[in-house]
């Protein structure tokens, strides 16, 4: 496969708009090339039009099984004015491929996919088993991976490879070791900073070989409606709302655990509601927050602390709260293990980066969290083209770094599974 046929993959796949939907377009292209190059795949139905994929080629020799996993989903594109060209009509310029879902993640999808028909039709992994899957819904909930986990696809996974956008461009690299988004030691940030600028490569990668655990939660307040003339007559649900949040703001600062891969907990109330129109008191408030999590301070506690102060403030007159919580795990892998130690390799054969792929912990949440809920002793490695314009406007992935994972998967393979 040439790599004008790898850019065309790569079009094809961000050209279909799955917003938190209609991921069979994508399962059923993947699918379908699979065909073409006589490899069978098989849906998981997860609704209508939404679905996950998973192909296998078994080697029929004992070994390990290895997955190679990403997700056909993407986040919203936003207001469309923000973008130099259409979000879902794929554009080149200067050797960049621009588009949603370029970075997050249908780069690290279409090169996880090559390198897998590569494979197979090489018949260049002699030992156990190679397995490709592709997951719906993952950035509302990872609902695609918990489905496979459910229904044990993964129970025999020595280790997976996720393709999640794990790069940085170089100009964007000295506020990313900054943010604290991700754990750096000391030596490693300095390196960082010094490499920052040199021009060896446009983009410095990673492997993620520990990410946080996550929450997702909504808090609701349920007052009651009066208008605006007599507020007494009524209870206003904002009010109620912000107290609560005022609290659990409180709750969030007194966290004093850390770890030493991952960092501390990350609190982020995002979405805040109330109210329908100005001359009535509101008798609905919402307040939405995406919570990143860590083993000191778990998930349980978290949840456990939260319904703790719910359950004190519903003992006040005119308090009536509610609480809907989603948890995903942290996942932390050694980084000593046999399949880091292969992809780092790898990457140094065909990235041919500023530093060879540094291992780090970070606070993005991965489909690994589904994976290893159900089995613990996989590894995992979180490693893909792309880099820190997820979610954003004019989101864009580097063409030569396209092209060089996909070697860089192939190697992993090979090595992982001879």
């Amino acid at each position: 496969m040439d790599n004008n046929e790898k850019l065309q993959i790569l079009k094809d796949l961000i050209s279909f708009r799955t917003v938190n939907g209609n991921e069979h377009l994508v399962t059923a292209y993947i699918h379908d090339l699979l065909a073409k190059h006589g490899i069978s795949s098989t849906f998981i139905k997860y609704a209508e039009n939404r679905d996950d994929l998973i192909a296998e080629y078994d080697t029929g020799n004992p070994g390990p099984v290895l997955g190679f996993s990403g997700h056909a989903d993407v986040v919203h594109e936003g207001a469309l004015s923000t973008w130099t060209t259409p979000p879902f009509e794929p554009n080149v310029r200067d050797n960049r491929l621009y588009g949603r879902g370029a970075a997050d993640m249908k780069g690290g999808l279409a090169g996880l996919t090559i390198a897998f028909i590569s494979l197979v039709e090489s018949k260049s992994v002699h030992n156990g088993i190679l397995r490709l899957y592709v997951t719906m819904g993952e950035e509302v909930g990872e609902l695609g991976s918990k489905l496979l986990a459910d229904k044990g696809y993964v129970d025999d996974l020595d280790a997976v490879v996720i393709g999640e956008p794990s790069g940085v461009s170089k100009e964007r690299l000295d506020a990313y070791v900054d943010s604290g988004g991700a754990k750096f030691t000391p030596e490693l940030a300095a390196k960082l900073h010094q490499v920052s600028h040199d021009r060896k490569s446009p983009e410095q990668h990673f492997i993620f070989f520990a990410h946080k655990g996550w929450l997702m939660y909504e808090v609701v307040a349920h007052g009651k409606a009066a208008h605006s003339s007599m507020p007494k007559m009524g209870i206003n649900a904002i009010d109620m709302l912000v107290n609560y949040y005022l609290k659990e703001k409180q709750l969030y600062q007194s966290i004093q655990a850390t770890d030493p891969i991952l960092g501390d907990t990350v609190y982020a109330p995002t979405i805040i509601a109330g109210g329908k129109q100005i001359n009535s008191i509101p008798d609905i408030a919402s307040l939405k927050v995406k919570v990143r999590t860590i083993p000191e301070f778990d998930n349980q506690t978290i949840i456990k602390k939260l319904h703790q102060l719910i359950d004190h403030l519903n003992q006040q007159p005119g308090y009536n709260l509610t609480i809907d919580i989603t948890s995903k795990r942290p996942v932390i892998n050694h980084p000593g293990s046999a399949i880091i130690d292969i992809a780092q390799k790898a990457g140094a054969h065909h990235l041919h980066e500023s530093l060879d792929l540094p291992t780090i912990g970070v606070s993005l949440g991965t489909d690994a969290s589904e994976y290893t809920r159900v089995n613990q002793k996989m590894d995992v490695v979180v490693l893909g083209p792309g880099n820190t314009t997820s979610h954003q406007h004019d989101e864009y992935i580097d063409l030569d770094t396209y092209y060089n994972m996909i070697e860089t998967y192939k190697e992993i393979g090979q090595q992982y599974l001879n």
